[in-house]
């Protein structure tokens, strides 16, 4: 059975209110940080990750890749 919470006003936005019991579920504590997607009709909410050093350098080598001749470019100037 779903759990059914209600949102409450937190100044022009509404807040919701996570019990212990689902943050220990999802391993996460007050002030953790979260993603937030919306899917069709239903929100997702993920612990946030950070990119790993390798990951973060696999993304600049490969807008480097793709980029070169403009990385070249601003490079001349």
């Amino acid at each position: 059975m779903p759990l059914v919470k209600k949102l409450t006003r937190v100044g022009n936005s509404a807040g919701l209110v996570l019990d212990r019991a689902v943050l220990k579920q999802l391993d996460l504590d007050v002030g953790s940080e979260v993603e937030i997607a919306v899917k069709e009709k239903t929100i997702v909410i993920t612990p946030h990750r950070y990119a790993t050093d390798a990951e973060a350098r696999a993304a600049g080598r490969k807008v480097f890749a793709e980029r070169r001749r403009l990385m070249e470019q601003l490079a001349n100037r």
